[in-house]
């Protein structure tokens, strides 16, 4: 994937993961009880990993960038 390309979905997903999580935590769905808090709970909690992996989308490991210039 390209550079550009790669970062710009990661711009994307991290924007959308932190709309939504700001939403549940902040939002209306605070009255939610039950199975719904428990499954509002899960979803912070993912929107959380996707910003992570958003994260390294825009910024790549190095090690991974150096090993395949050396493989070429």
């Amino acid at each position: 994937m390209e550079h550009g390309v790669r970062r710009l979905t990661g711009v994307v997903l991290v924007i959308a993961a932190m709309g939504l999580d700001f939403w549940l935590a902040l939002g209306p769905s605070t009255e939610w009880d039950g199975a719904a808090r428990v499954a509002r709970f899960v979803v912070i909690l993912s929107c959380l990993g996707v910003i992570g992996c958003g994260v390294r989308l825009v910024f790549p490991d190095k090690a991974e960038d150096q090993q395949a210039r050396v493989t070429d």
